[in-house]
């Protein structure tokens, strides 16, 4: 299966009645593996902040998460797991894998708990 399939498959599929927004799966050197046609375009140096977060917790917080030019608040996530970010009525979630990064956007009614549950599934 190819990584598209996954992100198309998986990552965009109905969870209880519900869509991400968009999501991607990103290499750890910011090569696009996958997307969703509405993915943010992002920036190397987004992805370099979100990689250094999950090495260093907390480094995100004083200046939020950036991923393709919107900020979102960092909120609780799993140190060096999982990081999540808020804005608005939605958010981001981002899973780091051995290779990878999962990135998930999602509105109300979406949460981030929904994201997790989907991804403790999907093995990458």
């Amino acid at each position: 299966m190819s990584w598209q399939a996954y992100v198309d498959d998986h990552l965009m599929c109905e969870i209880e009645g519900n869509h991400l927004s968009s999501a991607a799966i990103i290499g750890h050197d910011g090569s696009i593996w996958a997307q969703s046609p509405s993915f943010p375009s992002v920036k190397p140096e987004e992805i370099t902040a979100i990689l250094n977060d999950f090495n260093e917790p907390g480094s995100l917080a004083p200046t939020g998460l950036y991923l393709g030019g919107t900020k979102y608040m960092v909120i609780q996530g799993e140190a060096g797991a999982v990081i999540r970010g808020k804005k608005g009525p939605g958010g981001v979630t981002v899973k780091k894998t051995t290779m990878s990064l999962i990135i998930g956007v999602y509105d109300e009614p979406m949460t981030p708990g929904f994201l997790i549950a989907l991804w403790e599934v999907i093995q990458f």
